[in-house]
């Protein structure tokens, strides 16, 4: 099958986990025999990145919706194309239109009523009719990685029967450390931590639950111009690890009896699978599937009344996250590309 996908930036350029899981998807596309190629922003001279054919315009990436005669261009040839929330969805739709191929949008992240979180309540407003206007295009599908994405899309009145959950994979092995668990509570963030992406990780909750018990540690891996701005004010029962990655994160995750992910809304929820691979007990407001606690967004008193149970419970705490390894074991690349494939397949006919 041939397929074009279109995304803001590619790498080398990173902005975050897009472009990591783009690529990794175009790498697995290409091991299962599909020919895949590239529309994106970028140096022109860059033809190709590690085999994969790329065509950049040299235009900032929050006007890629402006890349619409490139793409039309590009897609002449193709059976489908793959494209994602952001400022290139609303061409590639309007490409898919006009040479009638099918689209299939992949949706990595959906804010909806939390973008006043983001932006505030001015530009917060704009950026939601925004995405509204983008998403409730006439996709062929809408791709999303997490229950909890899902069901603001469903809160939007997205159309349901096109609506697709294709979760990501995890090196499943890579986690299985075996280390004791110890009874302090495990909060990962964003390494490039500024205001906004500190708002919509809800890291303001969990600070305020730190304050309400005392007699718990807690450890908040991640950096940041905010971080060093507010960890002076919370001395008493909080570590600030700053960034951690790579074996020495992982040993943390293993360490830890209970992760706590209380972010407003998540693309996937990435440092949440690692916490179940590690075996973790969770409390968390995104769903991916896990056992553990479910919190609301915004709900300081269900993060603290949460932690209490599962630190005065700690037999149950471990049998959660014993049952979480489980889970996190059938989060695999094979099964990611398997669902995309056979997307693919039915969009096609």
């Amino acid at each position: 099958m041939k397929i074009l996908l279109t995304h803001e930036i590619f790498p080398p350029e990173f902005a975050g986990g897009g472009e990591k899981l783009a690529l990794k998807m175009v790498k697995l596309l290409k091991e299962n025999g599909h020919e895949v190629k590239i529309v994106t922003s970028g140096d022109p001279k860059i033809k190709d990145y590690e085999g994969i054919p790329t065509t950049r315009l040299k235009m900032n990436r929050y006007l890629m919706n402006l890349a619409l005669p490139t793409i039309l261009k590009e897609a002449k040839d193709v059976d489908i194309i793959q494209t994602s929330t952001g400022n290139v969805c609303l061409s590639s739709w309007l490409a898919s239109k006009l040479l009638k191929r099918p689209i299939c949008c992949h949706v990595h992240h959906l804010f909806g009523p939390y973008w006043n979180d983001v932006r505030g309540s001015i530009l917060g407003r704009i950026f939601q009719v925004g995405e509204n206007v983008y998403l409730k295009r006439s996709y062929d599908a809408l791709v999303f990685q997490n229950f909890t994405s899902k069901n603001i899309g469903l809160k939007m009145k997205l159309d349901e029967e096109k609506m697709h959950i294709i979760q990501p994979g995890i090196d499943w092995d890579n986690y299985q450390i075996k280390i004791k668990k110890e009874p302090f509570v495990l909060f990962v963030g964003n390494f490039k931590m500024d205001k906004p992406a500190m708002n919509i990780k809800g890291l303001h909750y969990l600070l305020e639950a730190t304050e309400k018990l005392p007699d718990v540690n807690f450890l908040i891996a991640g950096g940041g111009p905010e971080i060093d701005k507010i960890k002076k004010y919370y001395k008493k029962n909080i570590i600030f690890t700053g960034p951690l990655v790579g074996k020495t994160l992982i040993e943390l995750y293993n360490r830890a009896l209970i992760f706590c992910y209380p972010s407003l809304t998540e693309g996937f929820g990435i440092s949440l699978l690692e916490a179940m691979a590690s075996g973790c007990a969770t409390i968390s407001s995104i769903d991916i599937g896990q056992q553990g606690i479910k919190i609301e967004p915004k709900n300081t008193n269900q993060i603290v009344n949460s932690i209490k149970y599962l630190i005065n419970n700690e037999k149950e705490a471990k049998r959660i996250g014993i049952n979480n390894r489980k889970i996190a074991k059938k989060f695999t690349w094979k099964k990611f590309i398997d669902d995309y494939s056979k997307l693919y397949e039915s969009l096609t006919k």
